[in-house]
């Protein structure tokens, strides 16, 4: 009867790992967009409004951002340093390829920022200055639509987790 007990308790802790886990995602996907916003509210000011040279403003985000992005501006920086001829938009796509595993964002969020990318350095201030702004506000509207989803989903993966693991021990008992 022990060992019943025990191994019910460690199914259902271990259902409800698995169903926190997956809810962990969707609140990963929200804070991730939060940080790329961040970070190029940082680049606008360094581009715009310091006139720092995009490697350098790369050097300065890799340092100031959140661990969990930081390293698409470290790339960036070593990659435009070494002045191997790539552009920016190549350097970014190659560099999320890369590292696509370690991001939370959805395939729409990804798109969005190699968009971005994509037109970085290219026209005048002014022009550099909306762009900007609408990614931002590209990066806003997902960052509602997330944490749509994660108030929807991840309640659900965690009370799933939870009856799963229920069902389990009473299928079992």
């Amino acid at each position: 009867m022990v060992l019943k007990s025990i191994v019910a308790v460690i199914l259902l802790l271990a259902t409800s790992g698995i169903g926190y886990l997956m809810a962990l995602r969707y609140g990963l996907r929200v804070k991730q967009l939060g940080y790329f916003t961040n970070a190029l509210n940082s680049l606008e000011t360094y581009i715009l409004y310091y006139s720092t040279p995009l490697p350098l403003a790369m050097k300065k985000l890799s340092e100031r951002s959140h661990s969990s992005i930081s390293w698409l501006f470290e790339e960036s920086w070593k990659r435009l340093d070494s002045r191997e001829g790539y552009e920016i938009d190549v350097i970014w796509q190659e560099a999320i390829n890369k590292n696509i595993d370690s991001l939370s964002l959805s395939k729409e969020d990804i798109e969005i920022i190699i968009d971005f990318s994509k037109e970085l350095g290219f026209g005048n201030k002014d022009t550099q200055k909306k762009h900007f702004q609408y990614t931002e506000m590209l990066l806003k509207e997902q960052k509602i639509k997330a944490t749509a989803e994660k108030e929807k989903n991840g309640r659900m993966f965690n009370r799933l987790g939870v009856l799963l693991g229920l069902a389990i021990v009473i299928i079992l008992i």
